[in-house]
């Protein structure tokens, strides 16, 4: 199943993408289930006719609820989930999303079996906990920034990017920036070197289309009011390269500090950065599979010692760049990976620049 966790600044038009998206993949037959992660509980609004669909906080379920009491079913075969959350000014926005997942869990709404595709929509400006629920492990997978030309989207793309390397342990992998423009003739410079910097391939331009707005206004995506416009057939291969995309091809980013950031945002992101190259402990480079495909007699042991070699790099780089301790970084190793890492130590992933 392809978990994909939408993240992008409050107002970048995260949720008409990722809706979008979602009526994409079950047009193409996918089986996909839709969780919007916002209090607004506004993610699945055009999936759903307009409806503001019963959120899971607001309901009081007797004991653990069922999938059909959770579940609400668009007209494109979506399977919508709002998880809602408190009134503005009013408790934690984050409780409500961590409290939701163990809810789909428990359901059994997260199976592979159940759905092919889960999508899930959050906010990236927030950063406690809570919002990072989709980030565990078997949740999420495949985290996807959104975000436009402006300063401040990519700001917030970059922070969501620190969380990637945080959750890397946990398997979580970035497929890509997406790019929602404002401005359909802004130059695109500053945006490509800013992916370039923090190692993030671009997986689509979206540029403002009259379409969107109109399906806005009659309440729908814009996959169904406008099926045969160049914008859903755009957003038809976004949806399709995110759910083709092979894990291996996906990447643990190399964010900016918030220095690194403001310095070369003055120079729209022109400039070399002093950085050192990724590095790997021997322990990390002895786990890496061999180049050679036909000297491995069991692949799958291959994969998962390839995975391995990528979350210790991305555990050390994590530590290297003060987003984590040594010890809570290994805490995440050796949960997702207790036989490889259980012989290494806090120490081994500390690694002089």
């Amino acid at each position: 199943m392809q978990r994909l966790v939408f993240y992008g600044k409050g107002g970048i038009g995260k949720s008409t993408l990722s809706s979008n998206i979602s009526a994409a993949l079950s047009a193409q037959g996918v089986r996909t289930l839709h969780v919007g992660c916002d209090p607004k509980h506004d993610s699945t609004v055009s999936l759903m006719a307009g409806e503001l669909i019963p959120t899971i906080l607001d309901r009081d379920f007797a004991g653990d609820a069922t999938a059909e009491q959770l579940v609400r079913v668009s007209s494109t075969g979506v399977h919508c989930v709002e998880a809602g959350g408190p009134q503005a000014g009013v408790g934690c926005a984050g409780r409500g999303i961590s409290r939701t997942v163990d809810i789909l869990r428990k359901a059994d709404l997260l199976s592979d079996q159940r759905y092919d595709a889960v999508v899930y929509d959050l906010l990236g400006d927030v950063v406690c906990g809570g919002f990072a629920a989709p980030l565990r492990r078997d949740v999420g997978e495949k985290v996807v920034l959104v975000s436009s030309e402006e300063l401040m989207s990519l700001y917030a793309a970059n922070n969501v990017a620190r969380a990637v390397v945080t959750y890397a342990a946990n398997g979580i992998v970035c497929a890509g920036l997406i790019l929602n423009l404002r401005d359909p003739v802004e130059d695109l410079g500053p945006v490509r070197r800013f992916a370039e910097l923090i190692e993030v391939p671009i997986l689509g331009i979206l540029r403002r289309d009259p379409l969107i707005r109109e399906a806005e206004y009659r309440r729908c995506t814009v996959v169904e009011h406008a099926p045969a416009a160049p914008i859903t057939r755009s957003l038809t291969h976004i949806a399709q390269r995110l759910y083709r995309m092979p894990k291996s091809e996906c990447v643990v980013p190399r964010p900016l500090s918030d220095r690194e950031f403001h310095e070369l945002a003055r120079n729209r992101f022109e400039g070399d950065l002093d950085r050192p190259e990724r590095t790997m402990t021997a322990s990390s480079a002895e786990a890496a599979p061999s180049a050679r495909p036909e000297a491995s007699a069991a692949p799958q042991a291959d994969r998962q010692q390839a995975d391995y070699a990528r979350e210790l790099a991305a555990g050390i780089e994590a530590v290297r760049r003060g987003l984590v301790e040594p010890s809570l970084a290994l805490s995440r190793l050796q949960n997702a990976f207790p036989r490889r890492a259980a012989t290494l130590a806090p120490t081994d992933l500390v690694v002089e620049a």
